[in-house]
C-alpha cells in the first residue's frame, strides 16, 4: 500500500459476528488493491472484535479502532478521522461489496472529476436471493456522468451513504458528520448531493444490502417508538437542508419519498402502539406532518388517507387505517361498493369513509380505475411427440403451447359467470382462441375463478401467412357488468420465466417470453445457430451444434469483463443440409483471471456466442434438459440456458442443484446433481419464523443414483399446524430447499430445466401447496 492509499474504507461494526467476516472478505477481494480499511469497533458485545482483529493481523491494509458504544453515526465519524485516502467510502458491516465496485467508482471519478460517485444496490437474503433494491431502482436506472440532483431530482431518493465513493477533500471541505441517531444517512447524503459540483451515477450494482430474516437491522425496526423518533429527527434535518438549498423540484421529490417511506412507517406504528404510547406518538406524528408537503395527485389514495388522519390527530382512525393495511386490506386492491342510485359510481371500502378528517373524494373510485390485470403463471408445450423440445427435424409435429394466467379487474370480485375471451394478436389481426377458466390464487391471495387456460397450436401459427412478430395475446373479461381488455402481461415464477421454445419451420425458432412493456409474447428467431449437444469431462465442456449458413472460421467466444476468451471450433457438413460445429472449452482457461460478479452467491454469468467471419451469433439451446457441469478445483463451470433460450456459461461454488421436478399422488420428486457432495441426510426444507433468524428444518428423503440424487417429499407433511405468514399476503408457510452439512448451509438452486417444470400446484384439505422457484431457489409455499 502506498503512503497515501487511493481509497479509505470505513467499516463500523456492532453485534455482527454472523456477518462480519463475509463483509470483510468482500472488501479484501476488491480489484482495487490500494486501500486503507478502518474497522471501528463500536463497543460490540459479541465476538465481532476477534474477527476484525484476526483479519487485520493478516492484512496490513486493515486497522482496528475501538471505542465505547456510541451508535453507527459516531462510529462512522471516528472512522473518517483515521481515513487518509484520496477517496472515501463507507460499508455497513453486515453487507457485502461486489468484486469490481470500488474500482469502477474510483475510475469514474478519475475520468470526470465529480465530487462523488453513486452506485446501484441489490438486496439479498438467504431465502429471497438477490434482487434490485427498490430504493435505488429509480435514481440508478441509467448511467450518468457529471450530473447533479438539480438536473436529476430523482437522486433525492438516493438516501444511503454506503453506495458511494467520495473525494475525501470534498467530504472534508464540507465538514460532514453523522448525527448520533438512526437514519443518520439521509441528512448527510442530501447535503452532499446539493453541495456537489457534479455526481457520477452507475447503473451497475456496487453494493449488496442485506435483508436479515430476523428483521433486526436498523431499517427493519420500523415500529419501535425510539426508532420512529430517530426517523422523524432525521427527516427534520432533511427538511432543513431542503429549505436552505434545494430547488422546488428536489423538494417535491424528497417530500414524495418521505411520504412513501417515512410517513407510512409513522402511521403504521398505530397498528401496534400501546395505549400509553399513543399521545407521544401523536405528538411525534404532528412534528413530522407539519413539515411535510401535502400529497400530490399521484400519491396513492391510502397514503393520502393516512396523511389526513395524521394531520387531524385522530388516533382511532389511525389505528383503523394501520390495522387495515397490516391485515392485508391493500393486498391485491381493496374491494369496492357500487352506488345503488348511481350505479356508475364506485366507493372504495377503506376505513374512515364517514370520518370528517378524510376527504370523501379519496373513497370515490373513477370508473376508469377498474382495469384488467393479468399475470402468466404457467407455460408448457403439450401433445408433443417426444421430450425433445423441438428439434429441427420434427418442426411439423402437432404441438400446442398451453398458457395459464390470471386475469382480474382490480377491486372487483371475479365470479364463475364472468365472460372471458383470449385472442392471438398478429399485427392488427385477432384470432380467437378457446379458453377455459378455473379457480386459483388471485391478487388478494384468496382462491377464486381468476385463472384462465388456453392453447395456441403450432400449426395454427404456421398457417397465419404474413406474420407480424412478436405475436401477442389479448385478454378480455367482464365482471359485474364491467368489461375490460388488455394485452397479456407479466411473467410469474416458474415456467413463465424459463419457457421452452419450439421450431416453427426449419429456419424459424419460436420462443415465449416478455417483451417491451412487460407484454408476454411469442418471439421468433430466424435462422438460429443451434446448440444440439453438450458434454463434460473432468475439466472441459464440449459444445456441438449446427449453423444455417456455412462458415470457414468458427469459434466459441466467452465474453468476460476482463476480455474475451475464444476457443476454436471444427466445422463439417451434415447430411441434414446444415453445417455442424464442435468446440471444447477448457474450464481453467474460462476461469483464468475472471472473478464472481455476485459477492453473495459467488457466481458469474457469461455470455456465449459462436463467432464466424460473418459476426457473432447467440447459441439457441433447443433441447436443453438440464445444465451440463464440470469442475475446476472447487469451482463448478456449467453451460445453462437463459430466459430467452440461449446457451450461457455460469461458474460458482460446487453445490447440488435440482434439474427436474414432478409430482404424483401428492409426492413431490426432485431430481438433480450432487457433484460428489453428501446430499443424503443433508437436504432439508427450511422455514424461517417471522421476525427471527430461527428456523425449522424438515428432513427430505434422498437417494443417490450415480451422479444424480432423487429427493421425495409428501406435500401434506409441509402443511403447518399454525399459519405464520411473514407479512400480509405472504404464504402461511414458505419452505426453501437447503443443503446443510459441516461446511455448507446453502439454498439449493433450481436449474432452468427444473424451473420450466414449475409451478406445480397440489390441493389438499382446502390448502394450496405450490412448488415453485423464487430467485433461482427451490421453494414450496402453502396457502
Amino acid at each position: 500500500m502506498s503512503s497515501t492509499p487511493i481509497l479509505s474504507v470505513v467499516v463500523p461494526f456492532y453485534g455482527v459476528e454472523d456477518y462480519l467476516l463475509e463483509c470483510l472478505e468482500s472488501i479484501q477481494s476488491q480489484t482495487l488493491r490500494d486501500m486503507q480499511v478502518v474497522l471501528v469497533d463500536d463497543g460490540s458485545p459479541d465476538n465481532s472484535i476477534e474477527i476484525a482483529e484476526r483479519v487485520a493481523a493478516n492484512d496490513a491494509r486493515f486497522q482496528v479502532i475501538r471505542q465505547k458504544n456510541a451508535g453507527l453515526g459516531p462510529a462512522r465519524n471516528t472512522g473518517f478521522e483515521h481515513a487518509v485516502g484520496t477517496y472515501l467510502t463507507f460499508v455497513d458491516s453486515d453487507d457485502i461489496v461486489p468484486h469490481r465496485a470500488f474500482q469502477s467508482m474510483v475510475d469514474s471519478l478519475e475520468r470526470t472529476g465529480s465530487s462523488f460517485a453513486v452506485g446501484n444496490a441489490r438486496r439479498f437474503s438467504r431465502t429471497s436471493g438477490v434482487r434490485q433494491s427498490w430504493a435505488h431502482a429509480r435514481p440508478c436506472a441509467r448511467d450518468a456522468v457529471a450530473t447533479h440532483i438539480l438536473e436529476r431530482p430523482v437522486l433525492a431518493y438516493d438516501r444511503m451513504v454506503w453506495n458511494k465513493v467520495y473525494r475525501r477533500d470534498f467530504y472534508t471541505d464540507h465538514a460532514y458528520a453523522f448525527p448520533p441517531i438512526k437514519y443518520e444517512d439521509w441528512p448527510v447524503t442530501m447535503r452532499a448531493h446539493l453541495d456537489a459540483l457534479t455526481v457520477d451515477v452507475l447503473k451497475t450494482p456496487t453494493y449488496y444490502w442485506r435483508e436479515r430474516e430476523s428483521g433486526d437491522s436498523i431499517t427493519q425496526q420500523v415500529f419501535k417508538y425510539d426508532n420512529l423518533l430517530d426517523r422523524v429527527v432525521s427527516a427534520e434535518m432533511v427538511f432543513d437542508v431542503l429549505d436552505r438549498q434545494a430547488s422546488s423540484a428536489v423538494r417535491s421529490m424528497a417530500n414524495r419519498h418521505l411520504m412513501e417511506i417515512d410517513m407510512v412507517a409513522v402511521a403504521q406504528a398505530f397498528a401496534v402502539a400501546h395505549d400509553d404510547d399513543v399521545e407521544r406518538l401523536l405528538a411525534l406524528s404532528k412534528r413530522f406532518v407539519d413539515r411535510l408537503e401535502p400529497p400530490h395527485a399521484g400519491e396513492t389514495r391510502y397514503n393520502q388517507l393516512q396523511y389526513h388522519a395524521l394531520r387531524s390527530g385522530d388516533a382511532d382512525l389511525l389505528r383503523d387505517l394501520a390495522r387495515f393495511r397490516d391485515e392485508g386490506g391493500l393486498v391485491g386492491g381493496t374491494t369496492v361498493s357500487r352506488n345503488r342510485v348511481k350505479p356508475w359510481r364506485w366507493t372504495l371500502n377503506y376505513p374512515g369513509r364517514k370520518n370528517a378528517a378524510t376527504p370523501s373524494k379519496l373513497y370515490e373510485l373513477p370508473f376508469t380505475s377498474l382495469t384488467l390485470r393479468s399475470l402468466v403463471t404457467s407455460v408448457r408445450w403439450v401433445d408433443g411427440v417426444s421430450d425433445a423440445h423441438g428439434a429441427r427435424e420434427d418442426h411439423a409435429a402437432h404441438d400446442a403451447l398451453e398458457i395459464e394466467a390470471t386475469a382480474e379487474i382490480g377491486h372487483l370480485e371475479a365470479t364463475d359467470g364472468d365472460a372471458v375471451t383470449v385472442s392471438l394478436v398478429n399485427g392488427i389481426e385477432r384470432v380467437p382462441l378457446d379458453v377455459e377458466t378455473f379457480h386459483t390464487i388471485d391478487a388478494s391471495r384468496h382462491r377464486g375463478p381468476v385463472g384462465l387456460r388456453f392453447r395456441v397450436e403450432r400449426e395454427q401459427i404456421a398457417s397465419l401467412g404474413a406474420t407480424v412478430w412478436p405475436l401477442r395475446f389479448e385478454v378480455s373479461r367482464t365482471t359485474a357488468g364491467v368489461r375490460r381488455t388488455t394485452m397479456l402481461t407479466g411473467a410469474g415464477a416458474g415456467s413463465p420465466q424459463f419457457p421452452r421454445g419450439r421450431f416453427l419451420t426449419r429456419e424459424q425458432y419460436m420462443q415465449p417470453g416478455l417483451t417491451a412493456g412487460n407484454v408476454y409474447c411469442l418471439h421468433r428467431v430466424a435462422f438460429p445457430t443451434v446448440l444440439t449437444d453438450v458434454t463434460a469431462d473432468d475439466s472441459s465442456l464440449t459444445l456441438r451444434g449446427s449453423l444455417s449458413d456455412p462458415a470457414r472460421k468458427v469459434s466459441i467466444v466467452v465474453f468476460r469483463p476482463g476480455g474475451e476468451v475464444e476457443f476454436r471450433a471444427t466445422v463439417s457438413e451434415g447430411e441434414d443440409g446444415f453445417a455442424h460445429f464442435e468446440a471444447t472449452l477448457d474450464a481453467a482457461a474460462v476461469l483464468a483471471g475472471d472473478s464472481p460478479d455476485d459477492p453473495f452467491l459467488h457466481s458469474a454469468t457469461r455470455r456465449l456466442a459462436l463467432r464466424t467471419e460473418f459476426g457473432d451469433f447467440d447459441l439457441t439451446w433447443v433441447d436443453h434438459a438440464g445444465d451440463v457441469i464440470t469442475r475446476q478445483d472447487d469451482v463448478a463451470v456449467a453451460i445453462t440456458r437463459s430466459r430467452f433460450g440461449n446457451a450461457t456459461l455460469i461458474s460458482g461454488p460446487v453445490l447440488p442443484s435440482v434439474r427436474r421436478v414432478s409430482e404424483a399422488d401428492g409426492v413431490l420428486t426432485l431430481r438433480g446433481e450432487h457433484l460428489g457432495l453428501p446430499v443424503v441426510d443433508h437436504l432439508v426444507w427450511r422455514k424461517y419464523l417471522p421476525g427471527s433468524d430461527d428456523h425449522v428444518d424438515l428432513p427430505v428423503e434422498v437417494t443417490r443414483q450415480g451422479t444424480d440424487f432423487v429427493a421425495t417429499t409428501t406435500l401434506v407433511d409441509l402443511v403447518p399446524t399454525e399459519d405464520l405468514p411473514t407479512q400480509p399476503g405472504a404464504p402461511a408457510a414458505d419452505y426453501t430447499l437447503f443443503f446443510v452439512d459441516e461446511e455448507h448451509e446453502n439454498p439449493v438452486a433450481a436449474q432452468p430445466a427444473a424451473i420450466a417444470d414449475l409451478p406445480i400446484e397440489h390441493l389438499t384439505g382446502g390448502r394450496t401447496i405450490l412448488a415453485t422457484s423464487v430467485a433461482g431457489g427451490t421453494r414450496v409455499q402453502v396457502r
